[in-house]
């Protein structure tokens, strides 16, 4: 990924629960194409403990969730390499208000081309849920399979 003389703009946290299968983000943005070095180091080193078939992620955006088109494109990858490391699905929680429908139209286009289930939500609680059940189905599939 090539980068430029610009520091990163945006904040990234990760950590994975291995008892729920999911690993957390937490982002403050907005992002800058610098801060997807950034956002592929941290979140990259959780993706890497992660040993489930079936895990999800649960990405918590503060402040502005949006990038430039280079950025866009670079997060693509990102989301490439986590569906290859058994990424299932996505929750969203977008909590700045200001302009949600362009954040909510960055977001999608973050994850058009993937098979990615993804999808928005106002809280976290729901969000859990959502996310139980795709890792729920993928374990049973992943059962049925090894049993067949």
């Amino acid at each position: 990924m090539e980068t430029s003389k610009f520091g990163a703009h945006g904040e990234v946290k990760a950590s994975f629960d291995p008892r729920q299968n999911i690993l957390f983000i937490d982002l403050i943005g907005p992002f800058n194409l610098e801060f997807m070095s950034r956002y592929e180091t941290v979140v990259g080193a959780q993706r890497a403990k992660i040993e489930s078939p079936c895990w999800a992620s649960l990405v918590n955006v503060n402040g502005l969730g949006l990038a430039p088109m280079a950025a866009t494109t670079s997060a693509h990858d990102i989301v490439d390499k986590a569906e290859v490391k058994g990424l299932i699905a996505t929750a969203i929680i977008l909590n700045e208000t200001e302009g949600l429908e362009l954040q909510k139209k960055f977001w999608t286009r973050l994850y058009t081309g993937s098979s990615l289930p993804f999808s928005f939500f106002s809280n976290k609680e729901d969000a859990l849920a959502w996310l139980q059940q795709h890792i729920d189905s993928c374990e049973q599939t992943t059962k049925a399979g090894r049993l067949a």
